[in-house]
């Protein structure tokens, strides 16, 4: 794998990428890069994200390990006053890379300056709290004078697009969020320090709504071309049935995030937005791509593509997010390329977001640091070894629910929202659509009872400060101080005051 020869990586990810929604999935967006990528690489159809949220889930990603361990469930994490020298832009640091992050950052502020000397970031998220400038791209729109297009935040009302989150976008495409990143990426790559080896992460900001393409650019699809998902009759036709009761609430009120289609002819619309965002990043990719054939650096690079998580894309009638965790949401892109590595191989093993650190950490030769909780793929691509039997999402929300916690394995989903609540539970032999809830099944009974004992595993295992090992270890260390002597030791406090060590202050 090259191991004596440090390889570069660049790592792309995008926010809200559906994993059903490329070429080679058999919808029909056009992806010519990243078909050509997954040509070239291996594919892992059944990856999932850890957190169905931005800042979490990236968190998970940078860490190596779960939201139970990293405790970051929620989004405002860019001021976080917590140094971490274990993120995996830190140890590539260490370890001689020039390491850079261009785009939508969303984690903690700090751990980026750690990890990464080049930073551009183009998400408001990013910014300091008083000083919307200090994002780099709402400072080049600022410097084109067009600041005030600006249209990635909560839209205004009577906006056009603030009721489904799609519309056109007045910033012209040479100036949009896709080719600045990549512009970014290429100056990067173009003035690097030519001694080191890169590692880059390249994060698009999209599709994530808003989903605004640019009015010069337009829409790339039609409406009657769009393949509209066969789940979406969960909405049109079944009016969610079977499943929890705040969930029919939902779709009943019309709400827009995620946002409740009123018809298959507006989801077709509204798919046609998304689809585009997708072609753009996906032309924009090819860009990077192309620079790194032109300067012979293809050959001895990494490439990843991932997402943070999903987007019902119009799964069960749905666009966006943050309603329950289906396939659509927990499932993620992965694609993976490296030089040596098969070609054109899909893999059905279950993989998770936690995966990507100690799976880099593989390919160029970094150990792993004692707390990654997650596993290198590479054996399972090239020793075709076996995944895991069972991956997991835990959310942190709102209203009806605070904690959730999503098991999927290979035969099954289920997902928790507390034993007094209703809960889902999907067999995916023959339910691959998740349309029929069998959390209340007696048939299911045993099966609902052994995957809550494998989500009360999971949690059982959050990161320990102390433990009795931990404190075995201290009491050792610390056994000749007074206090031990006293409370572990069996000695009286007289037995103390004759030992001339201790200089025992009394009042």
């Amino acid at each position: 794998m090259g191991k004596d020869k440090k390889m570069n990586v660049l790592g792309i990810s995008s926010d809200q990428h559906n994993a059903s929604c490329f070429g080679f999935e058999g919808r029909n967006v056009k992806t010519p890069t990243l078909d050509k990528l997954a040509e070239n690489g291996v594919v892992f159809k059944n990856a999932y994200c850890n957190n169905p949220v931005c800042a979490p889930s990236r968190i998970s990603f940078i860490t190596g390990t779960y939201p139970r361990t990293h405790r970051c469930l929620g989004n405002f994490v860019f001021d976080v006053n917590e140094s971490n020298l274990k993120t995996i832009s830190y140890l590539a640091r260490s370890n001689g890379y020039q390491t850079a992050l261009i785009g939508k950052g969303h984690m903690v502020n700090l751990w980026d300056k750690e990890g990464f000397e080049y930073i551009r970031y183009c998400d408001l998220c990013d910014s300091e709290i008083f000083d919307p400038l200090s994002c780099h791209y709402f400072k080049y729109l600022y410097d084109n004078g067009i600041a005030d297009l600006y249209d990635q935040g909560d839209l205004p009302d009577g906006h056009p697009g603030k009721r489904t989150q799609t519309f056109i976008s007045q910033i012209p495409h040479k100036h949009s969020l896709e080719v600045w990143t990549a512009n970014q990426t290429i100056e990067f790559l173009e003035n690097r320090d030519q001694h080191r080896p890169f590692f880059i992460l390249m994060s698009f900001q999209r599709p994530h709504a808003p989903i605004a393409p640019s009015f010069d650019k337009g829409l790339l699809y039609k409406p009657e071309d769009i393949d509209i998902p066969e789940n979406a009759l969960d909405l049109f036709e079944r009016k969610f049935a079977s499943k929890p009761d705040f969930q029919r609430q939902h779709i009943d009120k019309r709400k827009i995030y995620p946002y409740v289609a009123q018809s298959v002819e507006e989801l077709k619309v509204l798919l046609t937005y998304y689809y585009t965002l997708i072609t753009i990043i996906d032309e924009e990719i090819g860009r990077v791509v192309k620079f790194l054939e032109e300067k012979n650096l293809l050959e001895n690079t990494i490439i990843v593509y991932t997402s943070d998580h999903g987007d019902f894309a119009g799964e069960h009638g749905l666009l966006h997010k943050n309603l329950g965790i289906y396939e659509s949401i927990h499932r993620i892109p992965f694609i993976i390329r490296y030089p040596g590595c098969p070609k054109g191989k899909i893999i059905s093993e279950l993989v998770e977001s936690i995966d990507l650190y100690p799976t880099l950490c593989d390919l160029t030769g970094i150990k792993v640091p004692a707390g990654v909780e997650g596993i290198s793929i590479i054996p399972i691509i090239e020793e075709n070894k076996e995944g895991k039997k069972e991956v997991f999402c835990e959310w942190y929300w709102s209203y009806p629910f605070d904690s959730v916690i999503a098991i999927r394995t290979k035969d099954f989903r289920m997902v928790y929202y507390g034993s007094n609540r209703e809960g889902e539970l999907y067999d995916l032999r023959v339910d691959k659509g998740e349309l029929i809830n069998q959390y209340n099944n007696p048939a299911y009974k045993d099966i609902r009872l052994s995957l809550v004992e494998k989500i009360v595993d999971y949690v059982s295992k959050y990161e320990k400060k102390t433990t009795f090992f931990s404190d075995k270890q201290k009491t050792e260390q610390l056994r000749l101080s007074p206090r031990i002597l006293l409370h572990k030791m069996g000695k009286r406090w007289s037995d103390i005051e004759k030992i001339a060590s201790f200089s025992l202050k009394k009042e």
